[in-house]
């Protein structure tokens, strides 16, 4: 993480949650005319048989709603420790998703 400032905070924690979700949204060729995409990728994964599916769907909502705070709500003070945790959060729900797509499931 570079950058030691509020504002590189909050920009780490919105690229944690965009890693995320773009991987899995085109290994789920997921694109959507109208509505949230992001509730679109959620709710797919929701809705998938696998438990890691279903587990990295709970996992990237917490995410995505740590990514609104850190891009709306200025009055809520992010620190460097919640970066790292966002960071390797986004990264355990890949390869939980990566695990599922590997089983085929």
């Amino acid at each position: 993480m570079s950058g030691s400032t509020e504002a590189h905070y909050r920009s780490t924690i919105n690229r944690a949650y965009y890693g995320a979700f773009g991987y899995i949204r085109n290994r789920l060729a997921i694109f959507v005319d109208h509505g949230s995409v992001h509730q679109a990728v959620i709710s797919s994964l929701r809705r998938a048989l696998s438990v890691q599916k279903r587990q990295a769907a709970a996992r990237l909502e917490k995410l995505f709603e740590k990514r609104k705070e850190a891009d709306y709500e200025h009055r809520r003070e992010v620190k460097a420790h919640n970066c790292h945790f966002w960071i390797k959060e986004a990264e355990d729900i890949i390869k939980l998703f990566d695990q599922a797509e590997k089983a085929n499931i």
